[in-house]
């Protein structure tokens, strides 16, 4: 679920689409908290679920960065990419926002846009 109400708001984003402001924060199936108590491979399976979402979308939607994106998390082993989430969440102690943004913020720290630093 949270991939979803993350992924739909990167859709609208990315097409510059205008929509009405939502009423109801995002959904949360898992809290940071909860991430860092599950098993490294449980954890692994859950950030694939969230990549393969977005690439899910970023391909349907046909949105600019998908090359991007694909390239980028398929250049690190989905265990790697967890644990670097989890460093993340470590390192983040006070995170309140959902996983699903965590995620994206890990993803921030080493993937970038072709043509940028």
């Amino acid at each position: 679920m949270i991939r979803h109400t993350l992924l739909v708001a990167v859709v609208l984003i990315a097409c510059n689409s205008y929509a009405a402001k939502p009423t109801l924060n995002y959904v949360e199936s898992l809290s940071a908290k909860e991430y860092l108590l599950l098993p490294e491979s449980i954890q692994a399976i859950y950030i694939g679920g969230l990549i393969d979402g977005q690439s899910y979308f970023s391909y349907n939607y046909e949105l600019p960065f998908h090359d991007d994106y694909v390239r980028c998390v398929g250049s690190v082993p989905i265990g790697t990419f967890a644990q670097r989430v989890a460093a993340w969440l470590r390192a983040n102690p006070s995170w309140r926002g959902s996983l699903a943004l965590a995620v994206a913020k890990t993803l921030g720290t080493f993937c970038r846009p072709s043509g940028t630093k």
